[in-house]
């Protein structure tokens, strides 16, 4: 149904593939995804600053990136309350900076892998259709997060978080 590969190039926090995977699976199954194939690439600040250069034009770090390879299932209008994730095929790729995250963590009262793990639940929502780049979408977005990570089981309320920089081809936060 799901399969998830995590490739960790980074040396600032320990990671759990399968702690990883874990999280990923709760999200699209949260989000009712009938089929996912996504990639995680854990790396470092420089090389997230690189890949946002590189894919966005954006010339500094951010904390994750999104990439919808392919997407299959989706609806022209999505019905409120149902998730956007449903029955969708989702081929996609997410970037997140552990360097970020750490560096942030402590601001927003939050572990470094609970700040890691909400970069991966809000690239995945953007696979699955969610955008944070309207005054309309951010809340939504924000909402969302917050129910998925508490099925993962952080609980903890996001703490306000700046809107985006600029709408993108790839997502960003």
């Amino acid at each position: 149904m799901y399969q998830v590969d995590v490739a960790d190039n980074q040396e600032c926090l320990p990671v759990d593939a399968e702690a990883v995977r874990e999280v990923v699976h709760q999200t699209l199954e949260a989000e009712q995804v009938a089929a996912a194939t996504i990639s995680i690439a854990i790396v470092d600040n420089p090389t997230m600053h690189e890949l946002n250069r590189q894919y966005l034009n954006h010339d500094f770090e951010t904390d994750v990136l999104s990439f919808l390879l392919e997407s299959s299932g989706v609806s022209e209008e999505e019905p409120t309350g149902i998730p956007r994730g449903t029955g969708k095929t989702i081929d996609g790729e997410i970037i997140v900076s552990s360097e970020y995250a750490a560096k942030l963590a402590s601001e927003f009262g939050w572990q470094p892998l609970d700040e890691m793990t909400l970069y991966i639940v809000h690239g995945l929502l953007h696979l699955c259709g969610y955008d944070d780049l309207t005054e309309t979408e951010l809340p939504v977005m924000r909402q969302r997060e917050t129910e998925v990570l508490a099925i993962i089981g952080l609980s903890q309320p996001l703490p306000p978080r700046p809107s985006p920089v600029t709408p993108t081809a790839g997502s960003d936060s």
